[in-house]
């Protein structure tokens, strides 16, 4: 028996609750944190919540309970609890709740639903409504349908709506989405940063629509003199966790840079590399057949992380579809829905950027600190062409 109960020489207990014969009452406190389980594959698994008293209980303490979707659906990720109840016995101080949770083999996003405690006697509780979430196991390979002739569409994704997509199947580049960069980024950064040779326009030669692509184009217009283009969504388009998918057909050549990548919405007032950068796919052109993911972000300075994946034939040869699968505290990459690169919050700590909103960016660079100056062996001009970029997030 704890300290806590040792409050008069006769004690009358009723209903959990003890009443001292000096006229005190300890009113037990309950207390039940948020729980997490990692989702499986087959059939039903078993999450258990427990519930711990502040007091031993000398006579059993009943507690009701129901449950209440959140990103998780009753019936689809777990099992309801419409009137549930356990029962902290005499001589104990906690008990467990135990929840079904229906297992799959889809990628889905973190999932949570909600445990509501409705009744606890007499006794206090810390929260009446607790957070339970489903961890996903399955994305190493991102397996969805595709249609008749092997394309993805939209309506083969499971569990997710698109909540935005650029299809570029209009006449011409649509501005509601769309804003053009211009110049060499003199003289706020000149070289964009990075000692990149290219001055992006919003000519058509640069950035045009033809056949529902997208063709961002790098042009030589003579010695030490490119031109590109570099479109961003900025303050139009902007999202936080997603599905974000990317088929683009890429270009190729020393000196050839070519990006799709995000940087997050505050980048006004903190700056980069505090507002963080998600680059869904960087190439550098003298190694055609490596497609790169990386997440840049402030750490005492400049930090980031990436990997690569490599292909049998060179990314220029036919469309590839480049995804991150964006959720709280963490980021997957994936190159045609197979995963090669992860971080979380746990890998970068306090300063971690991503949990916010961020826009897009597409552009070809020529030259600069990573892929080097173009030589005689680059060809010109050099394109992107882009098919869609789409934005999946929970039904």
């Amino acid at each position: 028996m704890r300290k806590a109960l040792f409050c008069g020489v006769f004690i009358l207990l009723t209903g959990g609750i003890i009443s001292c014969s000096d006229g005190e009452t300890v009113i037990p406190e309950l207390s039940v944190g948020s729980a997490s389980i990692v989702e499986g594959n087959e059939g039903v698994t078993t999450l258990q919540v427990d519930i711990t008293s502040s007091t031993v209980i000398e006579t059993p303490l009943e507690i009701t309970y129901t449950t209440s979707d959140g990103l998780a659906k009753a019936g689809k990720d777990y099992n309801e609890v419409s009137n549930g109840s356990v029962t902290i016995p005499s001589g104990s101080d906690k008990v467990t709740i135990d929840l079904e949770i229906i297992t799959d083999e889809v990628m889905e996003f973190r999932e949570d639903f909600s445990l509501n405690i409705v009744n606890t006697g007499e006794a206090k509780i810390n929260t009446n409504e607790v957070s339970i979430y489903i961890l996903d196991d399955d994305d190493e390979t991102y397996v969805i349908e595709k249609d008749a002739d092997g394309y993805i569409t939209p309506d083969n994704y499971p569990e997710m709506s698109l909540v935005w997509s650029d299809e570029f199947d209009g006449a011409g580049i649509d501005t509601d989405n769309w804003t053009f960069e211009l110049g060499d980024g003199c003289p706020n950064v000149c070289g964009w940063g990075n000692n990149e040779l290219q001055s992006y326009t919003e000519k058509a030669e640069n950035a045009r629509i033809i056949d529902g692509k997208l063709i961002i184009t790098a042009i030589e217009g003579g010695i030490d003199n490119y031109t590109s283009a570099r479109m961003i969504t900025k303050d139009k388009q902007e999202f936080k966790y997603g599905r974000i998918d990317v088929r683009a057909k890429l270009p190729e050549g020393q000196g050839i840079w070519p990006a799709i990548w995000m940087l997050g919405e505050n980048i006004d007032d903190v700056g980069w590399p505090r507002c963080g950068e998600i680059d869904i796919m960087e190439l550098v052109g003298h190694l055609p057949k490596a497609s790169h993911g990386t997440a840049h972000y402030n750490k005492g300075g400049h930090e980031y992380v990436g990997s690569s994946y490599v292909i049998a034939n060179k990314f220029s040869e036919e469309f590839h579809v480049f995804s991150i699968f964006w959720d709280r505290d963490v980021i997957k990459w994936y190159v045609d829905y197979n995963k090669f690169f992860e971080i979380s919050s746990n890998d970068v700590g306090s300063t971690y950027p991503f949990n916010k909103p961020f826009f897009f960016i597409m552009n070809i660079a020529v030259g600069g600190n990573w892929p080097g100056e173009p030589d005689e062996t680059t060809l010109f001009p050099q394109e992107m062409h882009i098919d869609y970029v789409r934005v999946f997030q929970p039904e």
